[in-house]
């Protein structure tokens, strides 16, 4: 009888030891999948998309560019000087972006503002009047000074270009900045070169709703 209790005690600890094996198992993968969920990939479809949502918009943007050209806009990372809760502090672009979206990884954020596989003209064939002026034309400057103008078009295309300008508006929009979540997202628009504003949406039964304004100059 006592060799057989062995017997069964033996028996008894491979089948506790194999749990663990599994058990450990299922937190790998487990941590694997939560890492792979916590780092969406955000492809350009869903940018387009949700601009094209956020275009139609008639109470916050649409009314404000009809016939309007819509430019990208480049997002910075420049230093700003805040007040927060008293304190005056130095904080960067990218923060205040990760703030706004109450994201705590600012690399993910800083990450989004490098990628340059965006292109707004995709909009174009939604129905947009869009133009990407890095086709059209590039000014390169040391300092403030204009050293050279490189164009890409032909004049008559240009002139055209302006032409339209100077009897219509138009807007740059910035690519869309996400959360993590994928249910929070950040734009900078700027209208005509006089004032712009930053805005900030969240996703909602599949429904990007306006929910307030993230920060705005005036030329």
């Amino acid at each position: 009888m006592p060799k057989l209790g062995n017997y069964y005690c033996i028996i008894f600890f491979l089948i506790l030891c194999s749990s663990c094996k599994n058990s450990e198992k299922e937190i790998l993968i487990n941590e694997v999948e939560e890492e792979v969920i916590e780092t969406p990939v955000i492809t350009n479809e869903f940018k387009i998309e949700f601009l094209n949502d956020i275009l139609k918009d008639t109470l916050i943007l649409s009314a404000k560019y009809v016939n309007a050209i819509i430019f990208e806009k480049k997002i910075t990372n420049d230093k700003r000087i805040v007040n927060a809760k008293g304190k005056v502090e130095s904080i960067s672009d990218i923060q205040l972006i990760a703030i706004t979206l109450s994201e705590k990884d600012t690399s993910f954020v800083y990450n989004q503002t490098l990628n340059k596989e965006f292109n707004i003209e995709k909009l174009k064939p939604l129905g947009y009047n869009v133009i990407d002026w890095k086709n059209i034309r590039e000014d390169i400057y040391v300092g403030d000074s204009l050293v050279e103008e490189r164009v890409f078009v032909s004049t008559d295309s240009l002139e055209n270009i302006y032409h339209y300008l100077e009897k219509n508006s138009s807007i740059s929009i910035s690519k869309p900045i996400f959360n993590k979540s994928l249910n929070k997202a950040y734009i900078e628009v700027d209208f005509s070169y006089y004032y712009g504003y930053n805005y900030l949406f969240e996703r909602t039964n599949n429904t990007w709703k306006f929910i307030d304004y993230a920060g705005q100059w005036i030329r």
